[in-house]
């Protein structure tokens, strides 16, 4: 099957609403959790916990994230829920220190709650990583002057087709994303493509390039350039294919190093394209991507206002479903800092 001919029975549509109702009430239980995730994270966490423990998530809710343990997520490995609570008018943060800004000007946390919420529902723990904004479990997608035309999430136009730390020793299972702000003047999109599809693309010959340790991508920009305080030296050779599903490649970094490597490589990414899905992430609007099963991309297809383009944010974590197997690149004394 060739890329222009492959196709998919899979589409991604909102899978859970909250009522209006469940959103208020979620929103005001969160509203008790003060303990500042950014200085005081296990604290954050114990209250989010004693939060579950006292009932006050919706029992609709409980129920469907129970069903996720029995998902296909090779089959389905994006999930998009409407409506979940989130921090409403929130100053903008600094184009140029957007993190301290945050720091500063962010005084709630409905949406880190919710992330680590879920998380504890789902029991897939959110990690950090020392090299990636001090440690702070709870990342942005949000512009920075700095990094404006980096391959991060601190771009401000597009990112292209990767998954989340895929050259890195503690690759996250999921990446959790909650809509902060986005202006339906620009086309911005998050682009999802299913592992399988991009495999069954390729001929068996083709394959076997593929699964070859003939491909290179350097470790991603947020971990080199973002004033990391871990050296993670070079990147080792790879193939763009492991195991039965695996994908590990970022568009327009990953290279062949020998001809027949080199060759195929613009396939890969003609084949991404002809198979991608476009999501719009909306304020209240959480999205689950299975970053094994999956790679994505940022798409800026139109600008009508790129002032608001500069403040369009989501607030993310990646997650584990097990720390056990990394535990030996823990920060000493913590359970959820990776030290690199």
């Amino acid at each position: 099957m060739t890329a222009a001919s492959a196709t998919t029975s899979w589409t991604i549509t909102p899978e859970f609403t909250f009522t209006d109702a469940e959103r208020t009430a979620l929103e005001e239980a969160l509203g008790t959790v003060i303990a500042n995730p950014y200085r005081l994270y296990d604290a954050h966490l114990f209250q989010i916990n004693a939060l579950i423990a006292s009932g006050a998530v919706p029992q609709r809710f409980r129920n469907y994230i129970e069903s996720l343990p029995t998902r296909d997520r090779t089959a389905e490995p994006v999930v998009v829920l409407k409506n979940v609570p989130y921090d409403r008018d929130v100053p903008i943060f600094d184009f140029d220190q957007p993190v301290r800004s945050k720091y500063e000007l962010k005084t709630t946390f409905l949406a880190e709650g919710f992330l680590a919420l879920f998380a504890q529902l789902a029991g897939t723990p959110a990690i950090g990583y020392v090299n990636v904004n001090d440690g702070d479990v709870y990342q942005d997608i949000y512009p920075q002057r700095r990094l404006q035309s980096s391959q991060s999430q601190k771009a401000l136009n597009q990112i292209h087709f990767h998954k989340d730390l895929a050259n890195h020793f503690v690759r996250p299972d999921q990446v959790y994303m909650v809509g902060m702000r986005s202006n339906p003047a620009n086309e911005v999109y998050t682009s999802f493509v299913r592992n399988i599809d991009v495999i069954s693309s390729f001929t068996e010959s083709e394959l076997e390039l593929l699964r070859s340790r003939e491909f290179y991508t350097p470790f991603d920009d947020l971990s080199t350039m973002g004033g990391g305080r871990v050296e993670l030296g070079e990147a080792d050779r790879h193939p763009i294919i492991g195991g039965e599903d695996d994908l590990r490649y970022f568009e327009n970094r990953t290279v062949g190093v020998s001809d027949a490597a080199k060759a195929i490589v613009p396939k890969v990414t003609e084949t991404l394209h002809a198979l991608k899905q476009r999501v719009f992430i909306e304020p209240g609007d959480f999205v689950v991507t299975y970053n094994n099963h999956t790679v994505h991309a940022k798409e800026v297809i139109n600008v009508g206002d790129p002032d608001a383009l500069k403040t369009r944010w989501i607030i993310k974590t990646v997650n584990v479903d097990d720390v056990s197997p990394h535990r030996r690149h823990l920060v000493p004394g913590t359970e959820h800092l990776i030290n690199g």
